[in-house]
Order: structure tokens, then C-alpha cells, then sequence
């Protein structure tokens, strides 16, 4: 059996998500990471670490390969500022790179439609970057779905306290027009979870998280919503990022280095349904003995099993390494992306629902994708 040769990838963006892409990318035997390209004074800094070339645009690096009668990469891992996903993908995409777009794909709807018929013309692969569809935990949780009987209700929560130094490390997280705020970067991995375990969310009604941080008025610090399936569940959530919790994702899962875990946390998701309830991440499921229904009811206990043992053992399978070996199938046609642009933008309108029913007070139907008219202007390119 021949091997194939290792996939030739760039990342964009030297910022907080991109030099772990990197990590990841350089410690993959079916990839190469082939350059960082950022245009700030310190991503010569993150290269130089990385052992990888840097340019500062795309099209110096271009004009490199161009020069040095090189390929095109294979791939490209885009983890710039939210505003800019756009015009890069597109870029990258009229010269024939496959992608990898962190979330979210972009900040307008419109935008995202718009890409999806560009990079089919261009026949290029898209894989939007919610890698917590490749989380152990998730995967692990929608093995165990039947467990609970029919899903009646969902409930659940993304909190913590952000430190000023990730505001001033990115100026742009402090102003929503440029995709900043806890809503469009935080709470849309969990709208994609919500919708990958439970099906399409159909209306949502939302207040705001009373505001803490003075000098930011552009943003937002989170919502509390009310939310309903297109299937009947019906669901709560609670988004804040400016409170002392650890009922969040990233310390239930120990997903992100920077975040201490914590393996007391049970349910950051609690799944209640007709036969049993099932607490993530710990896959604690309350559940009564095998009852007739009718008999079922308050008078009889509830037990617990834990049906996760270990984990640790789930720890050690990183989202992101999952993610990329993906993307490696994708490009080499042994896969089709489990998370498309039409998945992105699914849970873009959902945000986007949840910034209306904020600004109105009242709840609001989340658009169907099917619905939204692209924007070609916005890619920035001449042949849409």
C-alpha cells in the first residue's frame, strides 16, 4: 500500500486559535504546515516558534510559490478576526485552496450564502471550524441520546469571567460590529451543538445579561434564551462571559489549555426526556427502574449510573486533531465536511434571531437558510 504524501497547509492568522491550529497542523503525519501568514509585528515572533516561514498577506506568499515555481497549498486553516472570514476565504478560494474556516463562517448570513456559490464554482471544499462536533464528550453524549426516551427539553449554560487582557489583546472583541461579543464568539459553538444533537431551532426569545464592563459599550456581555426546536424540544440557555463560573465548556472538558478544568462540573447540558435525564459532561443519567409508563411518576426513586468512567481518557482525544484528520479526508475526497457553510450560517441566523429579539424585546422566528439572499459584493473578488 502506497502512502500518500502529507498535505501541504497554511494558517492564517497568528492570533489566539491560530498558533494551536499550527501546533496541531505540524504534529499531524498527513500534513505540513507550509507557512503562517498574519500581517502583525508578532507573528514573526509565533512563526519563528512554529519553524514555519511567515508573510504578511496573502498575496506575498503567493508571489513567493509564483517565483519559486511552487503549488498552491492543499489547504488553508482560516483563524482571523470574525469580520474578515469572508474576503480571505474567497481569496483563497479563487485560487483553488480547500478550507477550513474557524467559526463563525462569517457575521452576516448574506455573506456566508454568497461564499457557498462561490466555492462551488471554484470547486473547492469548505470545513466550517465548529470542532466541537469532533468533541469526545459530544460524540459520547449523541451516542447515549436513546437513553433518555424522547427528548422533551433541553437545558443549558456557557459561563465564566473573561480577563480584560483578552479585550485588549484584540481590540476588535469589544465592538459586535466587527463580530465581538460573547453571542457571536462563544455562544454559536454552543447553538451548533445544540442543533447537531437536537435538530433545527425554529424561535428564540432573549433578554440581556446585566452589563458589568463600563468601558465597552459596543458589546454585549451575554443573554439569557428561550429557545424552540422545529421538532417540539423546547430548551433554555444561559450565556454570560463576565461572572465566576465554571459552567462552561471549556472547563467541563478541559477542552482549552488556557481554561482550568474542573471535574466536579455536572451539566453544563442537562437533556431532560420521557424516560430519563442525561447530565453533560459527566453522562450522568437519572433515570427510575423499567416501570410500566403509567406507573412511572414522583413516588418512585431515581437512580443514577454514570455511563462515562473515565475522563481523563476522554481528554486525551483532541477536538482539533479530529477536526484536521477530517479535513485531511475532505481534501483527499474520502469525506464530505461534517459541518458545511449551510450548518455555519444555520447557526448564524440563530444568533442573528437572538440579537433581534434583544433589540425588539419580543421572540423571534430564526430564518431559514434556504431564504437568504447572498451578498457577492462582500467577497471582494471580481469573477463571482
Amino acid at each position: 500500500m502506497t502512502l500518500s504524501p502529507p498535505l501541504s497547509i497554511i494558517v492564517v492568522g497568528a492570533g489566539l486559535i491560530g498558533p494551536r491550529h499550527a501546533q496541531h497542523v505540524k504534529s499531524n503525519p498527513s500534513t505540513t504546515l507550509s507557512a503562517l501568514i498574519d500581517p502583525s509585528p508578532n507573528a514573526k515572533k509565533v512563526a519563528q516558534d512554529l519553524q514555519t516561514p511567515c508573510y504578511s498577506s496573502i498575496e506575498e506568499y503567493f508571489v513567493y510559490l509564483q517565483e519559486n515555481n511552487l503549488n498552491a497549498p492543499d489547504g488553508a486553516l482560516i483563524c482571523t478576526p470574525n469580520h474578515t472570514h469572508i474576503k480571505i476565504a474567497a481569496d483563497l478560494a479563487s485560487r483553488g485552496v480547500n478550507l477550513l474556516i474557524e467559526k463563525p463562517v462569517s457575521i452576516c448570513p448574506e455573506e456566508a450564502k454568497a461564499l457557498k456559490c462561490f466555492v462551488q464554482d471554484k470547486d473547492v471544499q469548505v470545513l466550517v471550524g465548529h470542532h466541537r462536533r469532533f468533541n469526545p464528550f459530544i460524540i459520547a453524549a449523541k451516542e447515549n441520546l436513546d437513553s433518555v426516551g424522547d427528548v422533551i427539553a433541553v437545558q443549558g449554560s456557557w459561563a465564566l469571567k473573561k480577563p480584560l487582557s483578552y479585550f485588549t489583546a484584540s481590540p476588535w472583541r469589544t465592538d459586535s460590529r466587527s463580530g465581538g461579543g460573547p453571542l457571536l464568539i462563544n455562544l454559536i459553538h454552543d447553538i451548533d451543538i445544540l442543533q447537531y444533537l437536537f435538530g433545527k431551532i425554529e424561535r428564540v426569545y432573549a433578554e440581556p445579561i446585566k452589563k458589568q464592563r463600563t468601558a465597552f459599550t459596543n458589546v454585549d456581555e451575554g443573554a439569557s434564551i428561550v429557545m424552540r426546536f422545529e421538532n417540539g424540544i423546547t430548551g433554555t440557555f444561559i450565556c454570560a462571559d463576565n461572572v465566576t463560573s465554571s459552567f462552561n465548556f471549556e472547563a467541563g472538558t478541559g477542552e482549552n489549555p488556557l481554561i482550568p478544568t474542573d471535574d466536579k462540573i455536572e451539566g453544563f447540558y442537562r437533556i431532560f426526556g420521557s424516560k430519563g435525564t442525561l447530565s453533560v459532561p459527566d453522562l450522568t443519567l437519572y433515570h427510575q427502574q423499567d416501570l410500566p409508563d403509567h406507573e412511572h411518576g414522583w413516588n418512585s426513586p431515581v437512580s443514577q449510573t454514570t455511563l462515562l468512567n473515565k475522563r481523563s481518557h476522554l481528554r486525551q482525544l483532541l477536538p482539533f486533531d479530529a477536526q484536521l484528520d477530517h479535513f485531511v479526508d475532505i481534501i483527499r475526497g474520502k469525506a464530505d465536511p461534517l459541518c458545511t457553510i449551510d450548518d455555519g450560517m444555520s447557526s448564524l441566523l440563530c444568533i442573528d434571531a437572538i440579537l433581534k429579539s434583544l433589540a425588539t424585546e419580543l421572540p423571534e422566528r430564526v430564518k431559514s437558510v434556504k431564504d437568504i439572499e447572498p451578498d457577492f459584493e462582500a467577497l471582494g473578488v471580481v469573477n463571482t
